[in-house]
C-alpha cells in the first residue's frame, strides 16, 4: 500500500524505511505477510526502553540496520552543500537549509528528494557528530573548532 502511494517499488519502500527504523523514528510489525510502518511516540523515543523493535526476527533487523547506513551514506553527499551554505550565511533555519538544497542539488547528478524530517533527522546526526549545533531558536550553525 504504501508503495503504490509513494509511486515506488515494495523494495525501495523498505530500504527507505529501513533507515527511519534505524533511526528508531518508524517502527515495524509483521502481520503475516505485510510490514506494517507507524510512527515512533516522542515519549517512547525518549524512553531507553527499546521494546518496540522486533527482536524475533533477527535477519529483518540486520537488514533494516544495513538499508540505513545505506541512506545514511546516500545523505552525506549533502554534507558538503549543508557546510558550505552555513559557512557563507552564518545560521540557517531546517526550512531554508532544505530550500536551498532543492534548489542547488536539483541539477547535479544526485537529486535532492528528502522531505524537512529527513532533513531533520540528518541533520541531528550531524550536531550528535559535533559538526553541526542548533540553537534554541532552530537556527543550524557549524559548530566552532575548540567550542565544547
Amino acid at each position: 500500500e504504501l508503495s503504490a502511494e509513494a509511486a515506488m517499488s515494495e523494495e525501495m519502500v523498505r530500504k527507505r524505511m529501513g533507515f527511519w527504523v534505524n533511526q528508531r523514528v518508524v517502527q515495524v510489525n509483521r502481520v503475516g505477510e505485510d510490514m506494517i510502518y507507524s510512527l515512533v511516540s516522542a515519549s517512547d523515543a525518549n524512553s531507553n526502553d527499546h521494546s518496540f523493535i522486533d527482536h524475533n526476527d533477527d535477519d529483518e533487523q540486520e537488514l533494516a540496520v544495513s538499508l540505513g547506513a545505506h541512506e545514511e551514506e546516500e545523505m552525506k553527499v549533502y554534507e558538503s552543500y549543508i557546510v558550505g551554505m552555513l559557512s557563507n550565511l552564518g545560521q540557517l533555519p531546517l526550512q531554508r537549509i532544505h530550500t536551498m538544497l532543492k534548489t542547488f542539488v536539483s541539477g547535479s547528478e544526485h537529486n535532492y528528494d528528502k522531505t524537512p524530517n529527513q532533513l531533520a533527522v540528518f541533520l541531528q546526526q550531524l550536531c550528535k557528530e559535533e559538526k553541526l549545533e542548533v540553537g534554541p531558536d532552530g537556527m543550524y550553525k557549524l559548530l566552532k573548532k575548540g567550542a565544547k
